[in-house]
């Protein structure tokens, strides 16, 4: 528990206060997403905003709120494969930014120096800074890989066994446990998981891939983890190294029932070049790479 969310925070009636709502709200309102499966747009929430949120309220304190079903749609990437996206409904993306808000503060002091993606105060910038200082470490072999459809591929039950332990409000546990069960409207049997859209998924992804950044981290001290989501380098001294970290982070992975992209995995030297994030590296040059080559957080959920 952090200093940010005291004991009385946590309680059905504080977390899902009136201002929480509100709060989240607001950031729901910016993201400017389509409407979900009950149709209901942006509009027409902000038009009674409140009455609303006061409806969500009572529907979670009193034990009977259910997430409508989820939309989905691909959308095609430029490999030609295509990427689910899950479109919730505004009232269930507002709930997800409530658990989300103050989860985030219980585990960010909980997360490794070598996560960038989708935290505060970290970014792309600050996760490119830090291959830079690898590169002055003298670390010029590279391990770049990314995980197979990882958002796709986290077993449920599994991240719960990691969610438990960590969130301290039954109720969060709860509201996170009906949405990862969340139907997915036209795909009998299929539920909406850590799906790739969902306001508290990159979260829930981050808690999950912190098994992966502690055993890589273990493993390999003398070699330097940088991973935005899905998406990672490993930098070492020598290309035995690399080898080794490959390896690492191959077994790391089937441990937690994920899979390397063996597409987008290779060992390579700083001054062969690579891309990361969107940015070419070669020696110690760097600049954004040319949008047909970028490999960017966007598109590596492969």
């Amino acid at each position: 528990m952090t200093d940010a969310v005291p004991p009385a925070a946590l309680a059905p009636e504080a977390l899902f206060s009136m201002n929480a709502l509100r709060r989240a709200w607001l950031s729901v309102r910016r993201s400017g997403q389509s409407a979900g499966s009950d149709r209901q747009t942006m509009d027409n929430f902000e038009a009674d905003s409140d009455a609303e949120l006061n409806r969500l309220r009572q529907q979670i304190l009193g034990g009977v709120y259910q997430p409508a079903p989820v939309r989905r749609y691909f959308i095609k990437k430029a490999s030609g494969k295509q990427r689910p996206i899950c479109i919730w409904a505004i009232r269930d993306r507002v709930a997800q930014r409530v658990v989300h808000d103050t989860l985030a503060l219980i585990l960010e002091p909980l997360f490794l120096p070598c996560s960038f993606g989708f935290r505060p105060l970290r970014s792309v910038d600050e996760a490119v800074k830090a291959v830079i200082r690898g590169w002055d470490a003298e670390l010029r072999w590279v391990l770049d890989s990314d995980i197979q459809d990882c958002f796709g591929s986290i077993p449920t039950l599994a991240l719960l066994d990691q969610v438990r332990p960590v969130t301290p409000s039954p109720l969060m546990v709860k509201l996170i446990e009906a949405w990862l069960a969340t139907p997915v409207v036209g795909a009998t049997g299929e539920v909406a998981g850590v799906s790739q859209g969902g306001v508290i998924s990159p979260l829930l992804a981050n808690l999950y891939l912190h098994r992966f950044d502690e055993m890589l981290t273990a493993a390999l001290p003398q070699c330097q983890l940088i991973r935005f989501a899905d998406d990672f380098v490993v930098l070492c001294k020598t290309e035995d190294e690399a080898g080794w970290a490959l390896e690492v982070a191959r077994r790391s992975l089937e441990n937690l029932r994920l899979r390397l992209n063996l597409r987008k995995t290779r060992l390579i030297h700083f001054d062969e070049g690579f891309t990361f994030l969107g940015v070419r590296f070669k020696g110690r040059w760097h600049a954004p790479a040319p949008q047909k080559n970028a490999h960017s957080a966007e598109e590596d959920d492969t």
